[in-house]
């Protein structure tokens, strides 16, 4: 379904690769605008094809959707929603009308048609359209805010990354996105601090 590891086809990853590891499908989805914290905000969302590339490699649907730059402009303005969404959650706070107002109407369109495999072992999913992926986004934020989870939206640690999770963790206190990525740059940070200052 998607790289759950740090690499893709035998290659390193880079930074325009998409990132799935310990995300939720919307959070997946917000995580296409990387370093959100810093000035310079990396668009993993560059051109209409990307978005094409991200249907498929999250598993929302076996051949990408042609994809417009309108197609890319909504899908932009969704991923913002929902991370302004997730950040109210993380906030305890009402998030606002316009982002929820966006988020359900991309729900609203019908989402990719799952088929069973025949030895019931995998599903693939079906749809021609990216508005039926941007479907299952919106829809599994949705699920989310109706789900005991809902309260257990954080924003990653990483100053530099801004990226909602779920921390589904038993004493509720993961602090990033993910531990190959955030939490990994942290362990290393800490790692040469404590190396350059000594015992």
């Amino acid at each position: 379904m998607n790289d759950k590891g740090g690499r893709r086809g035998g290659r390193q990853r880079t930074k325009a690769d998409f990132r799935f590891d310990d995300a939720r499908l919307c959070f997946a989805f917000v995580g296409t605008l990387a370093d959100r914290g810093t000035d310079t905000p990396f668009e993993r969302l560059a051109r209409p094809n990307d978005l094409g590339r991200w249907s498929v490699e999250s598993g929302c649907t076996t051949v990408a959707p042609d994809c417009t730059e309108s197609d890319l402009d909504h899908a932009r303005r969704l991923r913002e929603a929902i991370q302004r969404t997730g950040q109210a959650l993380a906030d305890g706070a009402p998030p606002a009308r316009e982002d929820i107002a966006l988020i359900n109407s991309a729900a609203a369109e019908p989402t990719s048609v799952p088929e069973l495999s025949a030895d019931a072992t995998s599903v693939r999913w079906h749809g021609d359209r990216v508005a039926a992926v941007l479907s299952m986004v919106a829809r599994d934020l949705i699920e989310l805010c109706c789900s005991e989870h809902r309260t257990r939206v954080r924003i990653c640690g990483n100053p530099a990354c801004g990226t909602p999770f779920v921390d589904t963790s038993h004493a509720g206190a993961r602090r990033w996105c993910s531990m190959k990525t955030c939490g990994a740059l942290a362990k290393k940070r800490t790692y040469r601090a404590r190396a350059q200052n000594g015992p």
